[in-house]
């Protein structure tokens, strides 16, 4: 078949990336030819005064003169957002593109619906990651492929698609509006057990609970990809791998009390943009552009430990059988985490406040045996799931 897959942008999310690599090969595998709708984030305006404006103008203008004293070449401050994706074009784009099959940029529903009408897709698979989450997917109705004439004779397909959180956020008008185009799909599977009793309760349709796309691949997988940019990533061997998205001062300290407790620094790929500001120019900002998605796997590859906060932590720690805790992190949506530690009765790895762990527990706690049977079972339900989904 011929499948368009649409999931949230590819941006700096190394597991959303990692995720729309693996549902891209799980379906060339099975013979399928794929491409992923390449939607980016919808452009937002910022509205500033007339004195901002000018203020701006005159500090930059400045700023641009002595810089070229310098031989420099300026970042303009006011615009972060074309200095971000040059941070970004500059560490993921390459990588992204290599390892993922994307359309041309879609900017709008009448380019989705030119561009699809041009290519007469057989299925659409919506997913993975937070693709029905309102704050993290711009154009919500996009994701409940809206842009479909409903007389269309095509596949809908949800695979492993998330709400992020256990209770329902879209209002009464959102939810009337989305239940026809979800009724539409021929197949739906969601990534959290509470996402089963969503679909139910609120858009009227059954759903069945999987795995993530990732853990369709093997830790083999993962490694040839790190392998593939080897030369441009360093060693995180001998240390404990803090992927923690929102910090404080209570992780802090758990992390330091790990790092006695283990003799092993704490290593991470925080980017620390005050360091550069954002009157810095073009070369020096580079230095701290967002590390490559091959370095983010070897630290789940080779170091001792991982402290995440993380769903996609969590899920490359256990693919990569590594060590790890996850602090609660309520805001990024818990309810996702909570189901894969409970599939995998793991959840004693979950903490809620700095604790005193033993040295044995953290490094030799969790039975990777019987992980291992867990998640056998669990693939073999994920490939049931798109092959009758595709025979309906």
């Amino acid at each position: 078949m011929k499948i368009a897959i649409l999931t949230q942008p590819l941006y700096t999310n190394y597991g959303g990336i990692l995720q729309a690599y693996a549902v891209q090969k799980i379906l060339r595998n099975m013979g399928h030819e794929v491409v992923t709708l390449d939607i980016p984030y919808q452009n937002v305006k910022y509205k500033c005064s007339l004195y901002t404006h000018i203020r701006l103008f005159f500090v930059t203008l400045l700023l641009f003169l002595l810089n070229k004293l310098k031989a420099q070449d300026i970042v303009w401050p006011y615009n972060t957002r074309k200095r971000n994706r040059k941070l970004i074009s500059h560490s993921m784009h390459p990588f992204i593109k290599r390892i993922i099959r994307l359309s041309p940029t879609l900017e709008s529903e009448s380019a989705i619906k030119y561009y699809i009408k041009e290519q007469n897709f057989d299925a659409y698979f919506v997913g993975s990651d937070q693709v029905w989450r309102l704050m993290y997917s711009p154009n919500i109705s996009w994701y409940f492929l809206s842009f479909l004439p409903e007389d269309t004779k095509v596949k809908r397909i949800a695979l492993s698609a998330s709400f992020g959180i256990s209770d329902w956020e879209y209002s009464k008008e959102q939810t009337d509006y989305l239940k026809p185009f979800a009724k539409r799909f021929d197949a739906i599977s969601v990534r959290e057990i509470s996402g089963v009793d969503l679909c139910q309760k609120y858009l009227g349709v059954q759903a069945i609970q999987v795995i993530d796309p990732t853990m369709m691949l093997t830790h083999s997988d993962y490694v040839q990809l790190v392998d593939m940019d080897v030369q441009n990533t360093q060693s995180m061997r001998g240390g404990i791998f803090s992927y923690v998205l929102d910090e404080s001062v209570e992780n802090q300290m758990f992390l330091n009390y790990i790092s006695k407790e283990l003799e092993l620094p704490v290593m991470n790929l925080e980017i620390e943009n005050h360091k550069y500001g954002p009157y810095a120019s073009k070369k020096k900002a580079m230095e701290y552009a967002p590390k490559s998605v091959s370095q983010w796997l070897r630290g789940f590859q080779e170091t001792e430990l991982v402290v995440t906060d993380s769903f996609h932590g969590t899920v490359f720690s256990i693919l990569h059988h590594r060590p790890f805790i996850v602090v609660v992190n309520k805001t990024r949506g818990l309810a996702r985490i909570e189901t894969l530690l409970s599939i995998f009765d793991l959840e004693d790895r979950l903490i809620e406040t700095a604790t005193n762990c033993s040295k044995e527990w953290l490094l030799n706690g969790i039975q990777w045996e019987k992980v291992n049977l867990i998640l056998e079972e669990k693939r073999e339900i994920f490939k049931s799931f798109i092959d009758n989904a595709l025979k309906k």
